[in-house]
């Protein structure tokens, strides 16, 4: 989804795209991090993950972009179709696990995956 986004010029906006290896490991792992500071849910008992997790949303609401208010601690979260530039190289995401954040390559930018951008959407609107 994120390089259907970036290869087609769909959105003119930066997309950043996280692979989330915290928490319960589902969907939607990151929201008792984001929304419960004082971490007494189970699932969230990481108080260094809450707070850099929080600082990252708080900066894309304000600026579009999780940098520019994120944690001291925090690494650089690079846009995912940025190109050039030591911060910005392209397809690359924000990995999170129980012990470490850091940049790597999208594992999911691949020709087998981009089957699914080839195959275009489906409008329902007039059956």
């Amino acid at each position: 989804m994120a390089k259907a986004q970036t290869d087609n010029g769909w959105n003119s906006s930066a997309v950043f795209k996280l692979r989330f290896d915290a928490g319960s490991e589902i969907h939607g792992a990151t929201s008792p991090f984001l929304y419960n500071i004082n971490l007494n849910l189970p699932l969230a008992n990481n108080q260094t993950l809450a707070e850099i997790m929080s600082w990252y949303w708080i900066s894309f609401v304000i600026h579009n972009d999780p940098n520019p208010l994120r944690a001291p601690n925090a690494p650089f979260w690079p846009s995912y179709g940025g190109g050039g530039g030591e911060e910005n190289i392209a397809f690359n995401t924000l990995a999170i696990t129980y012990t470490d954040i850091f940049v790597e390559p999208d594992q999911q930018n691949s020709p087998a995956c981009d089957f699914f951008d080839a195959e275009g959407y489906l409008s329902f609107g007039n059956y």
